[in-house]
């Protein structure tokens, strides 16, 4: 189903005070409870009827509930601002956000003061965020690759994770740009997903072409490439058009204008040294034709994102015009050749001057490709955070088991209901390793039993796998520093603002 609704209670109306508050929380837990089974490496996807999207991605999946509930908008808008700001996390935020809320719902039911447990919660915030650096462990210098396989461990390439890896990883540091906007990602459907490939250039699918263009060339070595935004083909002139001829020699004086005026336009692309011509408008059978003389090969109706992508990556630029143009307006790259993937053709643009990459994608139907490139979008996002924010951290739950005993331990040193307060903070935090020993099949109790004793032991590195209990370090199984602070700082911020809402207004719609 493509939406999620929410009942409340029936009895008395919960739009005001502690009913409020209660029910606020409630409505998240069943959000939550939709969600939690998508987490970690075993967990399951959610099929959307309406547009065919098959997903495990929190986002995604936050995005498509359209819940119907004012609160539930707030967990939708916190999922997309983990996404658009690390790339992962989207789920295990939405978890944990519910998981404190909660663990708090007892305490408001007791009378507590919701200001109290307000400033009790920003408080341990404040702690766990500075107890984040102490967690942070050393890594090697492939700590990117695990990073780009833990990330995409619990979508539904992670059997190609270590293909991904290298693929995501070498696009990287090809790119050489933080924000790696010169990667660009193509799908192409059919074949298997391990049949994905990283081109070190510019690759897109073969346009539309006219007669003429078998016998161009479709392998060029050092090409100049000439990018235009011109229409290479006869028009018809319906409309604001008139011409009155009175012999046979003025009809032929018009036809040879319009032969000289295209001509003229393709002698201006062969004279700058064009061997390679694009352009975003169409270029017809004749324009075709001709290139193919002159040993040129031609593409109309390429798209003005991949044409742009050309210059930025090879120099040059966009001419829509030919009474000026000139050599220097020409791109130029290693090699130009079209090959076959799949049941299309691609034109691939690969130049080791360049530092723009093509990922093509390959896989079964749209839909898969459309959870890859998802996939593979979050994996970037994750080294960019990791490039920009350094520091590593172990994943697999282990760092939440850690900031859980940290909370305990803080609690020893508050007065009052803040003692109580934390103390259920704490147990919020265990949600995300109950969660994952769940999907895997395991006994979340004898779990977080033997989490909590490793941990009092020292052993904050152990977190759960398929296997069990292990240390994530060894595994691999890493996350950046900035993902756990943001995700952290967002859900108490988050558990916050929910708890601070005591009442609903309903505005009536305008008549």
């Amino acid at each position: 189903m493509n939406q999620l609704f929410i009942e409340t209670e029936k009895i008395q109306d919960p739009r005001e005070g502690k009913l409020q508050v209660i029910s606020n929380i409630d409505t998240c837990n069943k959000i939550s409870e939709f969600m939690e089974d998508t987490l970690g490496p075993f967990g399951l996807d959610k099929l959307f009827v309406e547009d065919m999207t098959i997903t495990n991605d929190g986002a995604t999946i936050m995005k498509k509930l359209k819940v119907t509930h004012p609160v539930g908008h707030i967990l939708v808008k916190i999922s997309e601002s983990q996404d658009n700001e690390i790339g992962d996390g989207t789920t295990s935020v939405v978890v944990l956000t519910c998981a404190i809320l909660n663990s708090l719902k007892q305490a408001i039911k007791e009378d507590f003061e919701i200001e109290q447990i307000y400033d009790t919660l920003a408080d341990v915030k404040k702690s766990c965020i500075e107890k984040l650096d102490e967690f942070v462990v050393e890594a090697d210098d492939d700590f990117f690759y695990s990073l780009v396989e833990t990330s995409v461990n619990s979508k539904n390439i992670r059997g190609n994770k270590q293909l991904f890896a290298q693929i995501i990883v070498d696009a990287f540091k090809h790119a050489n740009s933080e924000d790696l906007s010169t990667v660009g990602i193509k799908k192409i459907p059919g074949g298997s997903i391990s049949d994905s490939i990283l081109v070190k250039g510019i690759a897109f699918e073969k346009c539309f072409t006219y007669a003429g263009y078998e016998q161009q060339p479709k392998k060029i070595v050092n090409p100049k490439i000439a990018c235009l935004n011109i229409e290479l083909e006869w028009k018809a002139e319906r409309e604001n058009a008139e011409l009155k001829i009175n012999s046979i020699e003025e009809y032929k004086k018009v036809v040879d204008a319009e032969w000289n005026i295209i001509k003229a336009k393709l002698d201006a692309c062969i004279e700058a040294g064009a061997n390679v011509v694009l352009s975003s408008l169409p270029i017809g059978d004749y324009a075709t034709q001709y290139f193919a003389k002159h040993n040129i090969f031609s593409a109309g109706r390429v798209s003005k994102t991949d044409l742009k992508r050309i210059i930025e990556a090879f120099g040059g630029s966009i001419v829509s015009s030919t009474d000026c143009f000139t050599g220097d307006s020409l791109a130029s790259c290693s090699l130009f050749e079209e090959r076959q993937m799949g049941k299309e053709r691609y034109n691939y643009f690969e130049g080791d001057n360049s530092n723009a990459c093509t990922i093509l994608l390959r896989g079964p139907g749209e839909n898969v490709l459309e959870e890859i490139e998802r996939s593979v979008n979050d994996a970037i996002q994750v080294i960019r955070t990791a490039k920009r924010n350094s520091g590593i951290v172990s994943g697999g739950g282990s760092i939440e088991m850690a900031l859980s005993g940290h909370v305990r331990s803080l609690s020893k040193k508050l007065e009052g209901k803040a003692i109580f307060i934390a103390r259920a903070i704490a147990q919020a935090f265990e949600k995300v390793p109950v969660v994952l020993a769940k999907n895997f099949g395991l006994d979340p109790i004898n779990i977080i039993g033997t989490l909590r004793k490793e941990h009092m032991e020292g052993k904050i590195n152990m977190g759960v796998s398929r296997r069990g209990i292990i240390n994530m370090v060894k595994e691999k199984v890493l996350e950046p520093l900035s993902l756990k602070k943001n995700l952290i700082s967002t859900a108490f911020d988050t558990a916050m603002e929910i708890l601070m809402i005591d009442s609903t207004l309903v505005n009536d719609k305008p008549q």
